[in-house]
Parts: structure tokens; sequence; C-alpha cells
């Protein structure tokens, strides 16, 4: 793989996965060099193997909890960057008991050393992201990578990224759906109860896909 590193910026540099539009749109209002690309770990990497933020709403944070999510991605994180953080973004009325998410809490803190943070809104997220990236990087003196370039030759990476580029599916539900149907024709041409029976596919999600897959493009 090649790197992709600024080295010794002017300003503050920001990676963000281009799929975070909201927080992408208060970022470029900003006085800092924001390069939009695919992340495969985090949403922004703000610092090169170090500070690296995951953005969940906070029914995402709920849902992942609930389906088993929040703890693989905290290892892929976790195993990529030293100083994770999530962020958990305004509100939702998706219950979870208490004790649960307590625990889950615990255990990314305690058994990844994952830092939490709650913000109100997009810009909310936008500027605790700049303020993060701008100690990062003017303080602590640290460079900003990614790696990029190369696209991937095996058959199962190229699959996967064409089975995450559905809305919301990220590369642990990608590589799921695969094990579970095989190929991608079949994903595709899955029913949505064929789609729930993968373990963190529920209603709203395989109805997002189907729409997707079957509504006619527009111009």
């Amino acid at each position: 793989m090649e790197t992709q590193k600024i080295l010794k910026p002017n300003k503050i540099v920001i990676f963000a996965d281009y799929r975070e539009k909201e927080t992408i749109e208060h970022l470029k209002k900003m006085d800092i060099i924001l390069t939009e690309t695919n992340l495969e770990v985090g949403d922004f990497v703000l610092s090169d193997s170090r500070v690296v933020i995951e953005r969940k709403t906070h029914s995402d944070f709920v849902s992942s909890i609930i389906d088993g999510r929040l703890f693989e991605q905290a290892k892929i994180i976790k195993d990529n960057f030293s100083n994770p953080v999530i962020i958990i973004e305004g509100s939702s009325n998706r219950y979870i008991n208490e004790n649960a998410l307590r625990a889950a809490i615990a255990t990314l803190i305690a058994n990844f050393n994952i830092s939490l943070l709650n913000t109100k809104n997009p810009l909310d997220t936008a500027k605790i992201i700049y303020w993060i990236a701008k100690k990062e990087q003017e303080e602590n003196k640290h460079s900003v990578s990614i790696k990029v370039g190369k696209k991937p030759k095996e058959t199962n990476k190229i699959q996967e990224k064409v089975v995450s580029s559905l809305p919301n599916i990220n590369s642990v539900i990608s590589k799921r759906l695969l094990e579970h149907f095989g190929t991608v024709e079949k994903i595709f041409s899955a029913d949505e109860k064929e789609l729930r029976k993968v373990k963190g596919v529920g209603k709203k999600l395989t109805s997002k896909i189907r729409k997707i897959l079957s509504e006619k493009y527009k111009k």
C-alpha cells in the first residue's frame, strides 16, 4: 500500500470518510485541509496511527450494542489506532437496558481504551473534531496519514467493498452478508425477509437496501 502523508502542514489536516456528509459540510467552513476519501477504519483520521474518530448517532450506537457490531468495530479501530474516540451524536428514543448500556461503555473504556464523547448535532461534532485535531497536530506535533493508492486485487476484498457501498453497511455487516449468501449477486437479489436472517440486518436497513437496488435511476 502507498501512503498519503502530509508532513508539517500549515493548516490542520483531517481525512474524512466521504459518507459523513453532514459533518463534512461543517468542516469545510473551517480553516483546515480536508480530504474526503473512503476510509477503511473510522470516520475521521486526525493523526498517524494515533487518533481516529468513529461517529455514531445515538440510535446507531444503541443498535450496534444490541446486534454485537460495536465490539467488533472497537477491536478494528484499536488494532489500527492507539487513541481512538467514539462520538455519540444526538439523542433518540431507541431503548436499551441501562445496565447493558453501562456495561458496553465500561467495556469500551476498560478493555479497548476508547474515549467516548457526546455531541448535540453535526455542527457540534465538527467542532470537537477540529479541536482534537488542532491539539494533536499543533501542540502534540503529530502528522496525519492514511494508506491509499493501490486497489485490492483479491476478489474477496473487492466483493466486500461492493457490498459495503450500500447505505449503512459497514465492513462487518458486509462480511456477514457475503458469508451468509456466498456471492454479491445473491445478496443483491435477496428479498427483505432473507436479508434479515443475517445478524445486524434489521427491517429498516433491509428496506433501504431494497430501495437502492430496485428503485429506477433518475438523472
